[in-house]
């Protein structure tokens, strides 16, 4: 399942490149912000429904486990980015 994060990481950090090309950087910006606050929503719930123990099976249990690892890891990759995308806006005007 991580891999699967982390090929969708891939792809909008290309695609970020190419907003900040054609457009503007600040743009790559804030779209790599946007995608930061959907996976920590996504984080976020996936918290929430493991906190709850309520009818969770425990295949349920492990999906929902890994699924929130992952979200959490993708967190990660996109505060980095967006750090590096403002760094990038800063740096290169």
């Amino acid at each position: 399942m991580i891999f699967f994060y982390e090929l969708l990481f891939a792809l909008v950090a290309l695609a970020a490149i190419f907003v900040g090309e054609a457009w503007n950087r600040l743009a790559a910006a804030i779209f790599l912000g946007g995608w930061f606050l959907v996976v920590a929503l996504g984080s976020a719930s996936f918290d929430a429904r493991l906190a709850t123990n309520a009818g969770l099976s425990d295949d349920d249990r492990r999906f929902f486990t890994d699924a929130r690892d992952g979200l959490r890891h993708l967190r990660l990759l996109f505060g980095l980015a967006t750090l590096a995308a403002l760094a990038w806006r800063l740096i290169a005007g």
